[in-house]
C-alpha cells in the first residue's frame, strides 16, 4: 500500500518511546487512529477526536486535535483493506487505544 492511500483510513500504529507522546493523548505503544496526512520526510498526522488538557468527564473540555507522530517513533503501521465501514467515526471516538 502506498502511504498516500492511508489518508482517511483507520490504522493500527505500533510506537516506541510512546511516553514522550502522552501529552498528546497517546498513552499506549499501540493505537488505532484515523490518518489525516502523511509527510514522507517527517511523519504521520493522526486525529484524536477527544483530547482533553487534563482527565475530565466534562464534554466541553474535549477537543478535536491532529497529532504529528514523527517517523522515529513508528515501529510499524497495520492497515485493514478488507474491513468494511472501518472509517466510521464511531469506531475511533476514544482514539482506540489498545491496552498492553
Amino acid at each position: 500500500m502506498i502511504l498516500d492511500e492511508l489518508r482517511g483510513e483507520v490504522v493500527l500504529i505500533k510506537l516506541k518511546s510512546h511516553e514522550e507522546l502522552e501529552t498528546f493523548g497517546v498513552p499506549s505503544s499501540s493505537i488505532y487512529a484515523k490518518v489525516i496526512e502523511i509527510d514522507e520526510r517527517v511523519g504521520i498526522w493522526i486525529e484524536n477526536p477527544k483530547w482533553s488538557p487534563r482527565e475530565t468527564t466534562e464534554k466541553n473540555q474535549e477537543h478535536m486535535t491532529q497529532i504529528l507522530i514523527r517517523w522515529e517513533y513508528v515501529v510499524g503501521i497495520m492497515t485493514f483493506p478488507d474491513r468494511e465501514g472501518f472509517k466510521e467515526e464511531a469506531e475511533i471516538k476514544p482514539m482506540g487505544f489498545v491496552t498492553e
